[in-house]
């Protein structure tokens, strides 16, 4: 047991040290932290903010030791919830839907688009139709696109600097930044023969995966009106950070 003397010269010691007895590492390494990860057009939830003060006390304390740290968000903000916010954009038109979102209520925008995705057979045929738009570059649905996620940075910003993190919009790399590679992993895929098609998608069934009734699951990487799956943006994720 530590007498009061002796506690208090400690305190002392480090208090009077710019580093608090804490020494800079001899190993330098660079360390990629990836946390928050929220979804554009809803917000953020106790998860989010959970993986949010995790991360950040990550990054404080590499950065405190001498380590080079890179933050990556990877905002959700790419898929088939895109091409149904994009629908129900023009259904309501752009200056109502822009109203919406600068009021910043992007939780009863999504909800909207998502009513008529469940109940509206047509919508929903739109909807997937406005996802290949978007994968494929076109100019028109990009710029709708650029609005839901606008308004969700800002307020993710928003949340950011409430909470004091270190998270900046710098740090943005979202699912949308991998889409000029999704092409490239799906004929990866194929070459070194790990590829079926199943209905017409593309897919690969990992070894083990199986649903409950012990058929194998597959991974869906580019669907059958040309789409791609989740499991392409992940896979290119995946890559490019093994190739930093």
């Amino acid at each position: 047991m530590l007498s009061d003397a002796a506690l208090g010269r400690m305190l002392a010691e480090s208090a009077a040290d710019d580093r608090l007895g804490v020494p800079r590492t001899s190993r330098p390494e660079t360390v990629v932290v990836d946390y928050s990860a929220p979804n554009a057009a809803k917000e953020a939830h106790v998860g989010h903010l959970r993986s949010t003060i995790i991360g950040d006390a990550i990054v404080r304390l590499k950065e405190w030791l001498g380590h080079t740290v890179i933050r990556q968000n990877h905002l959700g903000d790419w898929g088939t919830p895109f091409g149904m916010l994009i629908e129900h954009l023009l259904d309501i038109g752009e200056a109502e839907a822009a109203r919406e979102l600068s009021a910043g209520d992007l939780t009863a925008f999504y909800q909207a688009a998502r009513r008529k995705f469940d109940a509206d057979e047509e919508f929903r045929d739109r909807s997937r139709r406005r996802v290949v738009l978007l994968q494929g570059g076109d100019e028109t649905t990009l710029r709708l696109w650029r609005m839901p996620v606008a308004a969700s940075k800002r307020y993710f910003m928003a949340v950011y600097e409430r909470l004091g993190v270190r998270l900046t919009a710098g740090d943005f790399a979202g699912e949308s930044t991998y889409n000029d590679q999704l092409g490239a992993v799906v004929d990866e895929l194929d070459a070194v023969g790990l590829l079926t098609v199943s209905d017409g998608a593309k897919c690969v069934f990992p070894e083990g995966f199986r649903n409950r009734a012990g058929d194998p699951l597959p991974l869906i990487v580019q669907k059958s009106d040309g789409g791609f799956g989740y499991p392409a943006t992940d896979l290119a994720t995946i890559g490019t950070a093994y190739a930093s």
